[in-house]
Order: C-alpha cells, then structure tokens, then sequence
C-alpha cells in the first residue's frame, strides 16, 4: 500500500469515528468549558482529539503533531463526571467501530489517563510529516447544532500535503438543507478533491467554480463577526463587482464549499493588527481547496507560510477563491478597498 493511501485511509477512519463522538454528543446537550483565552471547548472537542491522535499515533509515529487542544484544561476543568463521560465516549466509539484493529490502540478499554496521553500526543521533532489537527473547527458553531468541521491537515517539509475535513452538519445537497446531512472532503497532492457522503451516496470529485463574471461570484464570511472585518468584505465587494451574494458559515466548512463549486470566494482579514491565524484552523482546508482547483494565499496574494510553528505569523489574514481571474480580482479588491476605507 502507498504511503498516500494509507495516510487517507487512517486519517479518514479517524475522521469518521470523532464524527460518531460529536454526533452521540449532540444526542445530549453540548456545554461549553471555556478556556484561559475565552474561547469555548467541550467534551467532544476533546473525545474527537483523543480519536484522531489515538489512530495517527498509532498508524504514524514518526510524524509530528501539532494540535490545538491539551488536556491540562480538561483534567482541570472535567470534574468526576466529566471524566467518566470522556472515557465512556471514546470507549463507545471504539467498540463500536467494526473497523477499528488493535494496531490503534489497546483492546483493553481507555481509561481517562488514556485518553489524555492520547489528546497530548506530539508525535516526533522535526519530522517530514506533521499532522496539525482542529478536533473541531467551528466550537461555536458546534454548540448551536450549526456547521462545524473535524479537520485532519498533513504538512510534508511545511507544505500542506493531504487532508481529510469531516462536516457532519452540512447538507449532502446545498439546494436541500433539510436533507441528508454530513460530509467528508479528502485530498492529497497531486491526487484531487473527493467529495463524499459521511452516511452514504455517490462519491465524486469536488471541483472549483469556473464562473467568470464577477456579478455572479458568491463570497463566504464566518458567522462571529469577531474572525474578521465584514465592512472590509463588504467594501472589496463593491470594489471588485462582485455581486453575488454575502453567506456566512462557521469553520472550515467554508474551504469544501469553495472545493465543490458552491461559492467562489473566502475571504478571512485579520480581526485586529496583532492577531494571526492558527495552522490547524486552514491545513486541511486548504489542501481541499486547492487540489479541487482554487487558489488559497493571505489577502496580498502571498503563499501561506506554514513552517513557523503552530501560527502563520508571516501572513496577513487568508483569502481563499476558486482560481485564476478570481483570485486576482479579488486581491485587487482587497487593496483599493483598504486604500478607500483608509482615506475615509
């Protein structure tokens, strides 16, 4: 077997089984534990971390991880019962996974000791192969039975390599939010975007918009306001022409979206002049993108710099399109835009 392959085939079955988790928390009532920094997590962010980096561990000890949850907070915050709902989660997924094989871990069921060696999983230093992981994408999101995404990105030498971004909220068929729901995006260099049901149905590629006329383009925005700067979006739409409409998700479900063709233009600024972007929050997502045909650089068009650790300190803001005339019209926008926002 590849290496390419195996890698998909692990980070899919890992993917699937943290939707499981979020999906049988979802069945209760998900609450939020905020952190040090404000930002929420739940039990589920945590059970899906455990998942995935019990199986990429696993699978894949020489790769290195960088992650966005550790279980410090958690075993301060979860309490006895908690705990025992932690444990109980991940042990249920497990056994009740017909795929799952003892090269993933123990038979023996986790305890909580387990399952935060597993979330804390650094995987090796300086390796060729780093995973960064978003357990979920989207907390917010997540909390109001919205979109969210399990974001599993692989960086080869600091390159977005191959992803698998699990969305199980979002409609198999956009046109039909009220039907199936639940989708999975997998993609490697060189390799394509497929496009595939999570609970069933037909397997095809994503692929880019080929739209070429600006009064036709559809940009995407994040629900919280606070992720970026809606005049500037609003401001370089009018710039460029482009009048299609302004739709705002949660997560990275907005990179699948530009991946099927669903809309032509993510646009993230940065929310304040200090801020810079996660890894975790734009690996996977981007591999997506790209290898269905767009183009994803910061908001000047510079490449996304991801050898910097867990941050893109280089870059300002991300702007994801579908390629080509789209991309650069939209980063021309961009600039007149903050020239007219700034000389008032």
């Amino acid at each position: 077997m590849s290496d390419v392959k195996r890698i998909l085939e692990v980070a899919q079955a890992a993917g699937r089984q943290a939707a499981a988790l979020c999906r049988a928390v979802h069945a209760t009532t998900p609450e939020s534990m905020d952190k040090s920094d404000k930002s929420p997590v739940t039990i589920a962010d945590y059970g899906s971390q455990a998942l995935i980096l019990r199986a990429l561990g696993a699978a894949f000890p020489m790769h290195g991880v960088i992650s966005e949850e550790g279980s410090e907070h958690l075993r301060a915050s979860a309490g006895e019962e908690g705990a025992a709902r932690i444990v109980g989660l991940v042990n249920d997924v497990i056994s009740d996974d017909p795929a799952d094989s003892a090269e993933a871990g123990s038979a023996t069921p986790a305890d909580f000791d387990q399952v935060c060696a597993w979330i804390d999983h650094a995987g090796a230093a300086d390796a060729e192969f780093t995973w960064a992981i978003d357990p979920i994408d989207g907390t917010k999101g997540f909390l109001r039975r919205q979109q969210y995404a399990i974001a599993i990105g692989l960086l080869r030498d600091g390159v977005p390599f191959a992803g698998v971004m699990v969305c199980p909220n979002l409609p198999v068929d956009l046109a039909r939010p009220d039907g199936q729901l639940g989708v999975m995006y997998v993609a490697a260099m060189g390799l394509g975007t497929s496009r595939i049901p999570l609970d069933g149905g037909t397997v095809g590629p994503a692929i880019t918009s080929e739209g070429i006329d600006p009064g036709k383009w559809r940009v995407l925005g994040s629900v919280e306001s606070a992720h970026g700067d809606p005049k500037l979006v609003v401001r370089m739409m009018e710039e460029a022409g482009i009048l299609g409409g302004f739709v705002r998700y949660d997560s990275q479900v907005k990179y699948g979206i530009i991946a099927e063709g669903a809309a032509e233009i993510y646009l993230r600024p940065r929310s304040r002049p200090d801020y810079r972007e996660n890894i975790w929050d734009h690996v996977a997502g981007v591999i997506v993108a790209q290898e269905a045909g767009g183009k994803v650089t910061d908001m000047d068009g510079k490449p996304l710099d991801f050898t910097l650790g867990s941050k893109l300190l280089e870059n300002r803001g991300v702007l994801a399109t579908a390629g080509g005339a789209v991309h650069d019209t939209v980063v021309n926008g961009i600039a007149e835009a903050e020239a007219n926002l700034t000389a008032g």
